[in-house]
C-alpha cells in the first residue's frame, strides 16, 4: 500500500491529540535536521501535536531551519556525538556530508561517482546528549547523519532511558568506509532495550551495467542501499510504560509513523488501565483511512 493511503488524516490527529491530552506535547530530538526533504513528523507539528529539538551543524541548513521554523521548533548548531572533536567531511552533495570517507566501490556500483566527492575537511567538536543540561524529556529521537549513529547513542544512554521510540537510517549497502551499517546500529540499539519495529521505506539502485542507456533506472532499484527504521522501547513489556509514554507511543505511531495497529495496541492497554475511555478504539478506527478499514461494524 502507498504510504500516502495509510497516512493519519489531520483531523483525525487533532482529535486523538484532544481524546488523549497528554500532559505536555510529544517531543522529538531530531539529530542532523538538515531540511533537504519534510521530516516525517511534518503533519504531527503542522497541527500542533509535537514540539521539536534539533541539532544540525551544517552553516547553511542551520540558518534555513532558523529562517522557517515555527514557535514549536528549537534548533542548535550543534554536532551531536560522543563530546570529542572529531573530522568532518563536507561533500558536495550536503545529504552525503559525514565523519567518515566515502567507500568508492559501492558509488561506482551504482553509477554515483558524484556523491564521493568530498570538498573539504574541518575539525568538529561534537556534544553529548547526556551533557545537554537544558535538554527536555522527549519521546522519539529522529537521526540522520550518515554513518555516525551509535556514536549518538553512546552518548545519550542516561537520556535515552526516558525515550520510547527512534527514527534511524540503516545502511544495507556500504557508502563509507568505517559505518556500523545495519547490524552495527541494530545491535546497539537493542543493547539498550528498543527492537525494530518497521521500515519507513527503503532506497535501492539500478546496478551500473552495459545496457543501462535502454533501461528506465528508477524502475530497476534492484540494490538496496539504505532506508528508515522505527525502533520502539519494548512493547513486549508495557508494564514498564507509564500511562503518559503510552499516550505519547500512540500519538508518535499515529502521527509519524502510520503504523494503527501499533496506535490501537496502545489505547487498548490505556483502556484496560481506565485511563481512557472504553469507546476511544472504536472512534479512532472510525477515523482511520478508509482503505485500511473492513466493513465490519463496531
Amino acid at each position: 500500500m502507498d504510504v500516502e493511503d495509510s497516512k493519519t488524516p489531520a483531523d483525525t490527529l487533532t482529535w486523538l491529540l484532544a481524546a488523549l491530552a497528554p500532559a505536555r506535547k510529544t517531543t522529538i530530538v531530531d539529530v542532523g535536521a538538515n531540511p533537504i526533504y519534510a521530516p516525517d513528523y511534518a503533519d504531527l507539528l503542522r497541527v500542533g501535536g509535537c514540539k521539536v529539538v534539533g541539532f544540525e551543524p551544517q552553516a547553511a541548513a542551520f540558518a534555513e531551519l532558523q529562517k522557517n521554523k515555527g514557535p514549536d521548533e528549537t534548533y542548535y548548531p550543534f554536532a551531536v556525538g560522543t563530546g570529542e572533536t572529531l573530522s568532518l567531511r563536507i561533500y558536495k552533495s550536503s545529504g552525503m556530508t559525514s565523519i567518515f570517507d566515502p567507500y568508492v566501490p559501492t558509488m561506482a556500483m551504482v553509477n554515483e561517482m558524484g556523491m564521493a566527492r568530498v570538498r573539504e575537511t574541518v575539525a568538529m567538536d561534537t556534544v553529548a546528549l547526556d551533557q545537554t543540561t537544558d535538554l527536555p524529556e522527549f519521546d522519539l529521537l529522529k537521526i540522520d547523519i550518515q554513518g555516525a549513529e551509535n556514536l549518538v547513542f553512546q552518548g545519550a544512554e542516561r537520556v535515552l532511558k526516558g525515550c520510547i521510540s527512534v527514527m534511524v537510517e540503516l545502511r544495507y549497502m556500504r557508502l563509507y568506509h568505517g559505518e556500523p551499517m545495519l547490524g552495527g546500529v541494530d545491535t546497539e540499539l537493542r543493547r539498550q532495550g528498543f527492537y525494530l519495529h518497521k521500515f519507513m521505506f527503503n532506497k535501492g539502485y539500478m546496478l551500473t551495467n552495459s545496457q543501462a542507456r535502454r533501461l528506465k533506472a528508477k524502475k530497476l532499484t534492484d540494490q538496496l542501499i539504505d532506508g528508515d527504521g522505527v525502533y520502539l522501547r519494548n512493547i513486549a513489556e508495557l508494564d514498564a510504560y507509564s500511562d503518559e509514554q503510552l499516550k505519547h507511543q500512540a500519538i508518535l505511531a499515529a502521527g509519524v509513523f502510520h503504523s494503527h495497529s501499533l496506535v490501537l495496541y496502545c489505547l487498548d492497554a490505556l483502556v484496560a488501565r481506565k485511563a481512557i475511555a472504553v469507546e476511544l478504539p472504536g472512534q479512532y478506527v472510525d477515523r482511520m483511512p478508509e482503505a485500511l478499514r473492513t466493513d465490519v461494524k463496531r
